[in-house]
C-alpha cells in the first residue's frame, strides 16, 4: 500500500516529497488535502506537512481540513515549534500522531518517519508511542526528574508551583506508560537523550 503525503503544491512540499520518496523505499503519492486519488483507507499511512499552521490566515482552514481526516496512521510533521498545547492536545485526541516540529534535522525526520510508517501497529491500536509524546514543559520536567531532584526543587528551578509539577508528573507517567519516578527517569534517559539531556 502506498503512503500519502499531504502538502501544498509549492517548492517546500515538492522538496519534502522528493526527500521522502528517495529515502524511504515504498510507493508514495502526493496530494493536497481532499484531492487524493483514492479513499484514505487505501494508504498505509498519511503524512501531513503542517507548515500552514504557523500562518494565521491559513491556520483555521488547515485545522478544519485536518479534522476531516480519519486514518489509523495520520502523522503530522513540520508543525511550528511553538504550537500551543491546546492545539497539539486536540490534534492528539483526534488521533493524529505528532512526529516532529519544524526544528528537526533532515536525518532525524527521515529516521522517525521511517519508524512511524513501518510500525506494526497503528496509533489507535496497541498505542504506537510517539518518540516524544510530551509537551515542551513536560519534557523540561522529565529532564529535571533524571537529576533525582524532588518536586519542590524542580518547581523552583522551573518557576512553577509544586502542585503544577505534580500534575505534569501525573500526565507524563500516563503518556509514557510508567508507574514511578525511576521508570520515568529511565524512559527519559532512553528517549530524551538527544532532545533534552
Amino acid at each position: 500500500m502506498p503512503v500519502l503525503f499531504f502538502s501544498n503544491s509549492g517548492l517546500q512540499g515538492d522538496l519534502l516529497f522528493s526527500l521522502f520518496s528517495q529515502s524511504i523505499p515504498m510507493p508514495w503519492e502526493k496530494a493536497c488535502i481532499g484531492k487524493q486519488r483514492h479513499c484514505l483507507q487505501h494508504y498505509e499511512a498519511i503524512i501531513i506537512d503542517c507548515w500552514q499552521i504557523g500562518i494565521n490566515s491559513c491556520s483555521k482552514d488547515f485545522i478544519s481540513d485536518l479534522k476531516k481526516i480519519r486514518h489509523s496512521k495520520a502523522i503530522l510533521i513540520n508543525f511550528p515549534a511553538d504550537l500551543p498545547n491546546h492545539i497539539s492536545e486536540k490534534l492528539r485526541q483526534n488521533g493524529f500522531y505528532l512526529l516532529c516540529d519544524s526544528n528537526i534535522s533532515q536525518e532525524k525526520l527521515i529516521q522517525r518517519l521511517n519508524i512511524a510508517i513501518h510500525s506494526c501497529e497503528s496509533s489507535h491500536s496497541e498505542g504506537m508511542q510517539n518518540p516524544l509524546p510530551l509537551t515542551r514543559r513536560e519534557q523540561e520536567i522529565l529532564g529535571q526528574l533524571t537529576t533525582g531532584e524532588p518536586n519542590s526543587v524542580i518547581a523552583t528551578k522551573l518557576h512553577l508551583s509544586e502542585h503544577t509539577v505534580k500534575n505534569h508528573m501525573y500526565n507524563i507517567f500516563r503518556k509514557i506508560g510508567v508507574k514511578n519516578r525511576l521508570q520515568a527517569s529511565n524512559w527519559a534517559k532512553l528517549n530524551l537523550q538527544e532532545e533534552r539531556i
